[in-house]
């Protein structure tokens, strides 16, 4: 296991689809919270602040972090959906797929590993991102000497919604599989998305897990985002162990072509 985990650790390091996950994650996502802040922060009748002002209702540590958990709620799952795709779906667009059965690790340890490497690299990044959104928050105005507690309590929120949407994504390695390619898992993610929006409209999405981290950060409105129980959390955590296992099942059984 730790050969496969190392292997797949390498393939993670070297890869330019990571990497442009990674910056999006860790500096896009804090810069887009800390411009929106400047724009609610500074007023006016622009259509930007408008915008903002049905997102955020304060200029609070805990209005701003909420904001990123906000963004990171749908960014999180786009850019780890395309990651989790790339990681279980690479070897079948590239043919090289059957050289894995070859190998003395067995198909299901690989695919562990994947998952593994991939919740371990978007736990990281989460914490990454956080830590760069505290200096983007003194940079916009807002007190950091005051508040140090309450940052780091708020803090907790888009760390949270980071590493609840990355379970989220894991079952798009299943798609990857079965579909022998990452085009098809990206197809399903866009339709996960669009899916979450209707749920949402219909009033279900505090039982739609892919809906719950949005939904809990707030981007429902505060009345929502308090309706959100302990039992609706764990739904992400959930389905990200049940796409795991499956996954891992499917390479444990599945055949070359």
């Amino acid at each position: 296991m730790r050969t496969a985990l190392a292997v797949e650790l390498l393939k993670m390091r070297r890869s330019r689809v990571v990497m442009v996950a990674t910056v999006v994650l860790v500096l896009l996502m804090p810069a887009l919270a800390a411009g929106f802040m400047a724009a609610y922060t500074l007023g006016g009748d622009s259509q930007l602040t408008a915008k903002v002002s049905t997102m955020v209702t304060g200029s609070s540590w805990s209005d701003y972090l909420g904001l990123m958990a906000q963004l990171l709620s749908v960014g999180a799952l786009l850019a780890v959906g395309v990651v989790v795709s790339w990681v279980f779906g690479r070897e079948y667009s590239d043919g090289t797929v059957g050289s894995l059965y070859a190998l003395p690790v067995s198909r299901a340890r690989l695919a562990w590993a994947k998952g593994l490497v991939v919740l371990g690299w978007g736990l990281t990044v989460s914490l990454l991102a956080a830590v760069v959104a505290v200096p983007l928050g003194t940079m916009v105005g807002l007190d950091a000497p005051v508040g140090v507690g309450v940052v780091v309590r708020a803090l907790a929120v888009p760390v949270a919604v980071a590493v609840l949407t990355t379970l989220l994504a894991l079952p798009f390695g299943l798609v990857a599989s079965v579909g022998r390619g990452y085009l098809p898992a990206v197809g399903a993610m866009l339709g996960v998305v669009v899916a979450t929006q209707v749920m949402t409209v219909l009033g279900a999405g505090a039982w739609f897990p892919w809906a719950v981290p949005g939904l809990w950060s707030g981007m429902g409105g505060a009345a929502l985002a308090s309706g959100v129980t302990g039992v609706q959390l764990t739904l992400p955590v959930l389905v990200g162990a049940l796409g795991l296992w499956a996954t891992a099942s499917w390479w444990t059984r599945a055949e070359v072509v």
